[in-house]
């Protein structure tokens, strides 16, 4: 098949969030099954992307274009993205496509997608990663692009990706027909966690003594991931040999997080590594013991898939999606409240045994559910529905 994948930002910018990471994963999983998989996508990241040509990049074998946005400070600061040459592109090319997968829709990159698809009758999916409804930021803007363009992206999909049962919801509540909605979530590489790297060598790059436990936080330092209440959480456990490494790039929460660690006097006891990504990202969910995603919101936590394939319990707050076959499984669910959060760091800390069976668990359900192999499976699947 020739596959064409549209996302506003891509590979390397992993900082970007967990629909960077997925979009590769699933592009890089169709080529190894011998597709000619394309990428259009845009140079924007925290730092604009340089190549020497931002056309026909080969990354992993994925033809991946990288437009030019008119401004990257526009895209950071108000998340339009603006790639001038992508509409004219997109027209001379499309037909050249027998699928095109999009990934999130309230972007100009689908605007053009869905129009030319559209008036060139080729077909194509839509995977929203959680941001199916206009919630939390924007409101009224989210809103306005659906009235205009957003709600005939998703009706005019041959099929939409749910992640979870939640967001199949989600999609029924903005009117999209339900035999159109497949629930599709999202996995990790089993073959990057074959060979782990050696316990330690996080604690030692960042003066972390052997004795002393790890709570991890892996993702963006954004309002949405409710760092402040972990710092606050953590605020209240009464040990002093447990260290909070929250590791992601700054998306403006960084500085309200620094000033309240002063306000608790927990300077010592929390790092800021920033992006980790390939064996440094290992080496922190190997030395870690127990993994926490306090998000005010969240469809889906692929780090805490890695920090399963790790062998690490999870703590989530009942905020994310995924908690319902988390709770009790592969770790603990908690309300969005500082004391119920900080029972649950405090109980898992106490009982090692309970953190073992969570870890055993999780590795377990990986392999059976949560892995890229099964998962592209599964949307090879729905793809050929579409080209008999």
């Amino acid at each position: 098949m020739n596959i064409l994948h549209v996302v506003p930002s891509f590979a390397p910018c992993f900082s970007a969030g967990g629909v960077v990471n997925a979009s590769y994963q699933i592009a890089k999983k169709q080529v190894e099954k011998g597709h000619n998989v394309s990428v259009y996508t845009t140079d924007s990241c925290q730092e604009r992307l340089k190549f020497k040509d931002n056309y026909n990049v080969n990354v992993d074998g994925i033809n991946v274009f990288y437009f030019k946005n008119a401004s990257n400070n526009i895209k950071n600061n108000l998340t339009i993205d603006t790639p001038i040459n992508l509409p004219n592109y997109l027209r001379k090319t499309i037909n050249n496509f027998d699928i095109i997968h999009i990934h999130e829709h309230r972007h100009s990159l689908a605007i053009a997608t869905h129009r030319y698809a559209k008036k060139n009758d080729i077909p194509y999916v839509l995977q929203a990663h959680g941001s199916v409804l206009p919630f939390f930021q924007k409101e009224k803007l989210k809103e306005i692009f659906d009235k205009i363009w957003g709600f005939d992206i998703l009706y005019d999909a041959n099929k939409v990706f749910a992640l979870t049962d939640v967001e199949k919801q989600q999609y029924l509540q903005m009117g999209v027909e339900e035999s159109k909605i497949e629930i599709v979530p999202l996995g990790i590489n089993l073959d990057e966690y074959k060979a782990l790297p050696q316990k330690g060598a996080f604690k030692t790059k960042y003066g972390i003594k052997d004795d002393e436990k790890i709570i991890l936080f892996l993702g963006r330092i954004h309002e949405i991931k409710g760092l402040d209440l972990l710092i606050k959480s953590f605020n209240k456990i009464p040990n002093e040999k447990i260290k909070l490494a929250i590791v992601g790039g700054d998306y403006g929460f960084l500085n309200h997080l620094e000033n309240l660690i002063e306000e608790y006097n927990l300077k010592d006891k929390v790092i800021f590594p920033g992006v980790l990504v390939g064996e440094a990202k290992k080496e922190a969910l190997v030395d870690c013991d127990i993994f926490v995603m306090p998000s005010r919101y969240e469809s889906f936590t692929t780090s805490g898939l890695e920090a399963m394939a790790c062998k690490k319990p999870l703590i989530l707050t009942k905020n994310n999606h995924i908690s319902d076959w988390v709770d009790d499984n592969v770790g603990l669910v908690c309300d969005f409240d500082e004391n119920n959060l900080s029972d649950c760091i405090s109980r898992l800390i106490k009982d090692e045994g309970l953190c073992e069976k969570f870890g055993y668990n999780g590795v377990q359900l990986i392999q059976k559910k949560y892995n890229w192999d099964i998962i592209e499976q599964q949307i090879e699947s729905i793809y050929k529905k579409f080209l008999q």
